[in-house]
Formats: structure tokens, C-alpha cells, sequence
């Protein structure tokens, strides 16, 4: 099952390089918006829930990964505030094992900061781009486990091969930020008048040029290829739900990314609803 949330960042943050920041450690971190806490809270929430929900039942057999691992530290721009990233989350649950995958360089930064980490000697550091690493990591990840596998690009890096790659064969719940705003929309036009490579690789095939043809505002051809997208998903065996949005804006307005949970299994629909049904601030959601 599919379930959507729609947490936005700020899209100069992500597609001009920053020079690094240094975190209170001494290693570089990523500058991000205040937004980066709401992405963090639901992936904590989700993460949390499920490795409770399922571990007894697998015996203990679970596995993360994460194709961007990024450095494992954030600093909010202004304030100065540290977020741990998604592999210092990741860390906090009880996984049997941790595969976590980026570029040489932030891998460093990543392996340096989690050096002294009870759990160092359970992760395997996979350096490169995972599209190109992916048999590497289906090698590091025990083929008996249950896999929850975080994508989270800063655009439309991830194939959609990888993903079929990654899951063919295995238990593997997908958690995932499409890069709807700021990967798909913004650049639409770019694609159009061009072979559109990128998003016919994000995609999986060049369907989406059927969409632009057709005509519309962007933002419905935006959504239309959206729906192309969790269609695919659906045929690698993903049950998918749509009722599911939390808007989050950034301080521009802007709507830039979807959080997307895909599970084959009725569980993680439940997991999620659950991580999901109270937004950060405390407020419940309502209808759920």
C-alpha cells in the first residue's frame, strides 16, 4: 500500500551546492530548512512503529537501507539547530543490519561520525551512485530479512530499474520523498524539449511525454505523471492508497516533495496511518 505526505523543502537549498557546514562534532553537515524536522518526525515515527510491530514476528530479522544517506547531521540556516539525519534515526531502531549508500566523500563524513556507535559494526558502507551500486547492495542486505529501504533524493537521481532491482525477489517496504515540486515540475519544460533522459529513467519509460502532449497546466501534467509513477510501483506488487496528504509548506508557500510509504504487506498501511495520524505539533488528524 501507498500512502502519501507532502513535506516541502526550499528548492534553492537543493539545487545550489552549499559549502559545508560544521556540525558541534567537528565533521561537515548539510544546511536545510526547518522543514527537514517534519520529514525527520515522520520517518522516526514510521521506523519506530514498524520495527516494534514486526521484529518478533521476523525474529529479529530486519534490515535498513538508505540509497542517500547523506552525512548524518543537518543544520537548520538561522538558527544554527543540528538534526540528526536519517542513519542516526535509522540507528536509534533495533534493525539487524544497516546498509546505508551516497557518494565517497559524504560516506566519509558519515562513517567518521558514527565511528564510536554501538551499533558501527552492524552497517556496511556501500560508496557510489546507487543506481549503480544497487548489486552491491542487494549483496549486503540478507536476503531472509525484512527490508525497509529509505529513498530520499534531492531530485530525480533514483531509477526506476533500481527500485524494481532492489525489491525483486525480497520483503522490502519502500519509504520514499518524490521530488514532485522542485524534480518533476520545475523542470518539465527542460524535459520537454529535450530527450527528458532523467525522468524517463525516474519513470521507467517515456509514458510522460503522452501527458505533455496532452496538454494542461503544468501542475496536472505534474500529477498525471505522478499517477504514472505509483502505477508502477503498483505493478512490482505495491497495493497503493492515495487518501493520505499532509500539506507541510515551506516558508515560500511551496509544495516540493511527496513522502510515499509502498508495503506488499496490509501492515504497513497500518504502521503508517499510525506515524501519521498526529502531525508534529500535536494536532490529530482528522477522518483518520
Amino acid at each position: 500500500m501507498l500512502m502519501l505526505v507532502s513535506p516541502l523543502l526550499d528548492w534553492r537549498v537543493e539545487l545550489v551546492p552549499q559549502a559545508p557546514s560544521m556540525a558541534s562534532d567537528g565533521l561537515p553537515a548539510r544546511e536545510t530548512g526547518p522543514w527537514v524536522n517534519e520529514k525527520k518526525y515522520y520517518l522516526e515515527r514510521y521506523l519506530t512503529i514498524s520495527t516494534k510491530g514486526v521484529g518478533p514476528k521476523w525474529n529479529g530479522k530486519l534490515a535498513y537501507v538508505d540509497l542517500f544517506s547523506g552525512p548524518g547531521r543537518s543544520i537548520i540556516r538561522g538558527s544554527g539547530e543540528e538534526v540528526d539525519g536519517s542513519p542516526l534515526v535509522a540507528l536509534t531502531c533495533s534493525f539487524a543490519s544497516y546498509v546505508f549508500v551516497d557518494t565517497t566523500e559524504v560516506l566519509a563524513t558519515l562513517k567518521q561520525r558514527l565511528r564510536n556507535h554501538p551499533r558501527f559494526l552492524s552497517i556496511t558502507f556501500i560508496p557510489g551512485d546507487c543506481n549503480e551500486v544497487i548489486e552491491k547492495v542487494r549483496a549486503a542486505l540478507p536476503p531472509d530479512h525484512l527490508t525497509l529501504a529509505f529513498v530520499d533524493p534531492t531530485g530525480l537521481q533514483i531509477h526506476f530499474s533500481t527500485i524494481q532491482r532492489l525489491v525483486t525477489g525480497r520483503s522490502v517496504d519502500l519509504l520514499m520523498t518524490i521530488q514532485f515540486g522542485m524534480g518533476i515540475l520545475m523542470n518539465l519544460h527542460q524535459y520537454s524539449r529535450s530527450d527528458g533522459e532523467t525522468l524517463t529513467a525516474f519513470l521507467g519509460d517515456d509514458s510522460w511525454r503522452a501527458d505533455v502532449k496532452a496538454g494542461a497546466t503544468p501542475s496536472a501534467i505534474g500529477h498525471r505523471i505522478l499517477d504514472r509513477y505509483l502505477n508502477q510501483l503498483r505493478k512490482l506488487g505495491y497495493d497503493t492508497v492515495a487518501d493520505r496528504e499532509i500539506p507541510i509548506r515551506n516558508d515560500q508557500n511551496l509544495l516540493l516533495y511527496f513522502m510515499v510509504l509502498a508495503s506488499r504487506h496490509p501492515r504497513g498501511h497500518d504502521f503508517w496511518k499510525k506515524a501519521t495520524e498526529i502531525a508534529p505539533s500535536g494536532q490529530r488528524k482528522l477522518g483518520l
